[in-house]
């Protein structure tokens, strides 16, 4: 390329793949895929909607109040657009299963789906255009995500906090249907309101999930705000005090994040958890839970507990979390396989205060030791592996786990993701609903979004 050339600014790019995607486009798998998104999602929302950060939100729905536009899952509340998308996303991070993607650090699905359906029913739109839109969100998350960390996370911002906000614009300006120019700008309203602390991984819980929610809000109102002449940086991205400069002091790659935009989807990358954990203890659960499964090993009897893992890993999840902090619990690997231990549990319901601090979990966390091998380092983030040795009554048996459960490598079943979002959406609804709503998400495609979010509404009002 000639040097005295300047090349088109990125958010220009990603505006022309907004514009340019459609459903007629997408291959049958991303269309499956995206529809098990919208399940584990919606179930996970569902399940964290009595969850204290989520409680503390919708505390606050009297002072936010205003025209009834869109619906709060679970409640017989129609909320404003934007309240409603700040709800269902803390919601949805608020049990910490909500999916993920390893190479983006991130959590593409709660900033991207709440944003989408509220957008789809407020507009009265299709289920095809709620996947059109689902995709696109994913794709935006993952690519920016992947092409700015680990730099980001070595410098303290939460991945999904500070992304989430291009995916939820992209979202909306696609649903809104806006013009390639206020598209435009749209992604570059929404990087400036990008924020979000890893500190929270260590004190002020409820923040965590706050910070999330307020990403997929703040991508709707940039769009919104587009849609009204607004506008933002032409070079949000790669501008000396862009995001990617600001955020993580490096240059963007725009040709990177650009490869094959538009025709490679990145969806069927995401993975999906079976524990209610920081991605990053995984590999230990899976690798404890089989060593429980072949040798019956006894809690009392257990010695020592070795965890040999990566950097990021051991940094983020290496310690003993306070007996009093539920999501300090979820970001431990010591305090969360003593809960499988003791318990033989992982999911939500377990990461509780009372079970936290159970003198027998507290024993196993002192027994675990996490070191950090520098080969699994070499091979970050395609494997986020662990290797565990337990020792017990003079005896030591060892497995590795190389991709966690729910990775594209060792995925769940469809039948698997139907279990989890049954036990998730139970905690509201009755089986027979919770059928029918599965049945309706799966076939989203031939519907209308309002059929769904009615069947979304409080257990009684059906």
């Amino acid at each position: 390329m000639d040097a005295s050339i300047t090349p088109l600014p990125l958010r220009k790019k990603l505006s022309d793949f907004i514009h340019d995607t459609s459903f007629e486009k997408l291959q049958p798998n991303i269309i499956h895929h995206a529809k098990l998104c919208l399940l584990d999602l919606i179930g996970v929302s569902l399940a964290g909607g009595c969850q204290k950060a989520a409680s503390i939100v919708q505390s606050l729905i009297p002072a936010m109040s205003g025209c009834e536009e869109v619906t709060l899952w679970g409640s017989d509340r129609k909320l404003p657009l934007l309240t409603a998308v700040l709800m269902n996303a803390v919601n949805g991070h608020a049990i910490d299963m909500d999916d993920g993607h390893r190479y983006a650090n991130g959590h593409p699905g709660v900033v991207t789906i709440p944003a989408a359906v509220a957008l789809s029913e407020r507009e009265n739109l299709t289920g095809r255009d709620l996947i059109e839109a689902i995709v696109i969100g994913y794709d935006f998350f993952i690519r920016l995500g992947s092409a700015i960390n680990p730099d980001l996370l070595l410098r303290g911002f939460h991945t999904t906090a500070t992304i989430g906000c291009f995916a939820s614009g992209a979202v909306a300006a696609k649903l809104l249907k806006l013009s390639r120019p206020q598209t435009e700008n749209a992604l570059s309203l929404s990087g400036l309101q990008s924020a979000g602390l890893l500190e929270v991984l260590h004190s002020g819980e409820s923040g965590k999930s706050f910070q999330v929610g307020k990403a997929a809000q703040s991508g709707v109102l940039a769009a919104l705000l587009a849609q009204q002449g607004a506008d933002g940086p032409e070079r949000i991205f790669e501008a000396e005090k862009g995001f990617f400069k600001a955020f993580a002091g490096k240059s963007c790659d725009s040709p990177s994040i650009c490869k094959n935009l538009g025709k490679d989807f990145n969806l069927p990358g995401v993975y999906f958890k079976k524990h209610a954990a920081c991605r990053h203890i995984h590999s230990a659960l899976d690798a404890i839970a089989e060593l429980v499964g072949r040798h019956a090993l006894s809690v009392e009897k257990i010695d020592s507990i070795d965890i040999e893992t990566y950097s990021i890993a051991e940094s983020l999840t290496g310690h003993i979390a306070t007996a009093d902090s539920e999501l300090g619990a979820k970001f431990s690997t010591p305090i969360a396989l003593g809960l499988l231990l003791v318990f033989g549990q992982s999911d939500s319901s377990i990461y509780k205060k009372q079970y936290v601090a159970d003198p027998r979990v507290q024993s196993i966390a002192r027994k675990v030791t996490v070191r950090v091998n520098p080969e699994r380092d070499k091979v970050y983030p395609g494997q986020r592996g662990a290797l565990v040795t337990v020792k017990a009554g003079g005896q030591s048996c060892t497995h590795e786990v190389t991709y966690p459960r729910g990775e594209p490598e060792n995925p769940l079943s469809d039948d698997e993701m139907a279990a989890k979002f049954e036990k998730n959406a139970s905690t509201l609804y009755t089986v027979e609903r919770v059928n029918r709503m599965r049945a309706l998400i799966l076939d989203i495609e031939n519907r209308h979004v309002r059929e769904l979010t009615s069947m979304l509404r409080a257990p009684g009002s059906l």
